[in-house]
């Protein structure tokens, strides 16, 4: 069997739906915790409304996404998510979200849940947005959410 033809052959099935960010578009990771209203309420008994040891736990796992192997130039955390800006020429992966969203996912996951000493999950979704004003908007929308929460 020649493994080179064969693998050509089954990649593109991997890859047929593979999505790309495009060059000079700016990208934002929102994570966000999966079950955490169990998790928290129920799971682990956090204080309501805010637990500063849950806070504490999110800051760390923000500044692990910060220090993983992409270009984020800006982190933000409100209850059970994290949102990272990427440096605009950020160009890991060839911008393929499906990369982004499982690095950063799994990442986030596995150092969360060794601090908790239980499973805590985040999904991941990558935004693209076209200029400066909308990176602005985005984190604003994201910081309303928190003071309405």
């Amino acid at each position: 069997m020649d493994f080179d033809a064969f693998d050509k052959k089954m990649r593109v099935y991997e890859e047929s739906l593979d999505q790309i960010i495009v060059p000079e578009t700016y990208m934002v990771a929102r994570l966000d915790g999966r079950g955490f209203t169990k998790l928290t309420k129920e799971k682990c008994k956090f204080e309501a409304p805010f637990d500063i040891r849950f806070r504490d736990m999110m800051v760390e796992t923000l500044k692990t996404l910060m220090d993983c192997v992409f270009r984020i130039i800006y982190g933000y955390t409100e209850s059970d998510e994290i949102s990272l800006l990427f440096h605009i020429d950020e160009n890991s992966f060839a911008r393929k979200v499906r990369k982004y969203n499982s690095i950063l996912s799994g990442t986030a996951s596995a150092f969360f849940s060794m601090q908790l000493g239980k499973m805590g999950v985040f999904d991941c979704r990558i935004i693209p947005l076209p200029n400066n004003e909308l990176v602005l908007d985005y984190f604003l929308w994201r910081q309303e959410d928190a003071s309405r929460n």
